[in-house]
């Protein structure tokens, strides 16, 4: 039938991992017994991944890269998440949705160069590729994919990346990992600019396992059976019709031939535009100006047609190809939307990146936008998130941990933690702590780090603690001796009087 038999799943075939407990299982009491076992964990596992400051940024060198699920964007400084997977509050590639089925996050990328690599179990080894509608194990690089599915395998980093090679003269250079040539920094688009030494010719090595190439397929007149119903030219065929048995009931090398034999009563014999690639995987690999081609497809969220190269990752795998994208805009209204007026919404040939349509794009001679690498924590107490480091050691054991409490932006903490409670009250009541390190002015490789504290005895003396008779809370530097003991600091000293009055219930 024309239809494919069925949808592409909705739901990831994985959930990710459970959530911890948003809360410590006990509270200290006001005046302590003993030494209180406020760790969650017996054994904290690791620091926060970054080194926790207000840094200013004038890159992503530290910003937290933990992506969960997904892939950190060095170019925004932000992670992408898989088809399937949206941000968390955090912005971690960690929520399984459905918001993002119809999307494609690598449109425009480059296998081998730029497209995520995933592992591909029946060839062995990891693939790079532009279409991945069901992978939510993925990699920025060959090696950091073949290391943790392939760790056994000395061949799987050079297998990988076999297909992804450029060529220099008669010579093929493998990249190095993220994208490099060998002895070179990176470049983009490296197959393509013609006459320079990072094009590749027409055909790549192996060329009779791609359609569409001058040594494989040969331009011919053939039937497009299922997208335009009429004859086409080119070498975008589908292999079986070059076959034995078969080449000659398909392939022509007259357009009248081609018309007699499938639509002799077609009037508008032959369609003299390129027919849809029957495979849009392997368009990389045609040496154009881009890696994808743009088409008219679908778009469901609009009940319209769209054009571009941004279609669902869905539509472009599985022979999905030719049942939904198209070469004219008409093909695609009269099939999906023949009542709609104004169809297709948009013309306009598309040639950047999926991820510019969230970029926020500055002028050469603007200013570098500052990016502050904050950490806000939920203080339950107080109904509202602290900036600073000077959270509780529990919250930083481990990674689940980490990811539940530790945020970089303060909206994303009060969502998470105060959506129910007060969630205005939390954006509008942050709570200054302190930070470990002093913050540099921009972030610059000279930057000194220098330590914030540098008598933690005396900055233990200035700091607020509750005086429970008094039923208040003071910084006279007179707190009893106990309070300053190890175990005993993180519950009874505060850096403010807000979290201090909130704790125990004084003010």
């Amino acid at each position: 039938s024309a239809q494919p038999s069925s949808q592409p799943s909705e739901q990831p075939s994985a959930q990710p991992s459970s959530q911890p407990s948003r809360t410590p299982s006990s509270q200290p009491s006001a005046q302590p017994s003993s030494q209180p076992s406020a760790q969650p964990s017996a054994q904290p596992s690791s620091q926060p991944s970054e080194s926790p400051s207000a840094n200013p940024s004038q890159g992503c060198e530290n910003i937290r890269t933990d992506c969960g699920w997904g892939i950190f964007n060095p170019w925004t400084c932000r992670c992408d998440c898989p088809v399937g997977i949206c941000l968390d509050n955090n912005e971690q590639c960690y929520h399984p949705c459905r918001e993002t089925i119809h999307t494609n996050p690598w449109a425009g990328c480059l296998p081998g160069w730029d497209c995520p690599w995933f592992p591909d179990n029946e060839s062995g080894h990891c693939v790079s590729e532009m279409h991945q509608p069901n992978n939510f194990e993925i990699y920025r690089t060959a090696k950091e994919c073949c290391d943790a599915h392939y760790s056994r395998s000395s061949t799987c980093v050079a297998e990988s990346k076999y297909l992804y090679i450029r060529t220099v003269g008669d010579t093929l250079h493998l990249r190095e990992d993220g994208g490099h040539p060998v002895g070179s920094g990176p470049y983009p688009w490296p197959i393509h600019f013609p006459g320079t030494e990072n094009h590749r010719p027409f055909a790549p090595p192996d060329a009779r396992e791609h359609w569409m190439t001058e040594s494989s397929h040969r331009a011919h007149w053939f039937p497009d059976l299922i997208n335009k119903l009429n004859c086409v030219r080119g070498r975008n065929y589908e292999n079986w019709m070059q076959t034995e048995g078969f080449e000659e009931h398909y392939l022509f090398d007259d357009a009248k031939d081609c018309c007699e034999k499938w639509y002799p009563y077609h009037k508008s014999c032959p369609d003299y535009q390129q027919a849809v690639n029957p495979e849009a995987e392997d368009e990389p690999w045609h040496s154009r100006p881009s890696p994808m081609d743009n088409y008219y497809f679908p778009d469901f969220s609009r009940n319209n047609c769209g054009h571009g190269w941004d279609y669902p990752a869905w539509m472009g795998s599985s022979a999905y190809e030719k049942h939904y994208l198209f070469r004219k805009g008409n093909e695609c209204c009269s099939k999906f939307f023949p009542t709609v007026g104004n169809c297709p919404y948009e013309d306009a040939t598309q040639s950047d990146y999926q991820w510019t349509s969230y970029q926020q794009n500055k002028y050469n001679l603007d200013d570098m936008p500052i990016i502050y690498n904050h950490t806000y924590y939920p203080d339950l107490q107080s109904g509202t998130c602290v900036n600073g480091t000077d959270y509780p050691a529990w919250m930083a054991s481990d990674t689940d941990f980490k990811r539940l409490y530790l945020f970089k932006k303060l909206d994303g903490c009060c969502k998470e933690w105060f959506t129910e409670y007060d969630l205005d009250g939390c954006m509008n009541n942050v709570i200054q702590g302190t930070y470990a390190v002093e913050p540099c002015p921009t972030n610059r490789p000279d930057c000194n780090h220098s330590s914030s504290i540098t008598n933690i005895t005396e900055h233990r003396l200035g700091m607020w603690y509750p005086n429970i008779d008094g039923h208040n809370c003071k910084n006279d530097g007179n707190a009893p001796s106990w309070m300053h003991a190890d175990g005993y600091v993180e519950w009874y000293l505060f850096n403010t009087r807000q979290q201090c009055c909130a704790a125990f219930g004084f003010c």
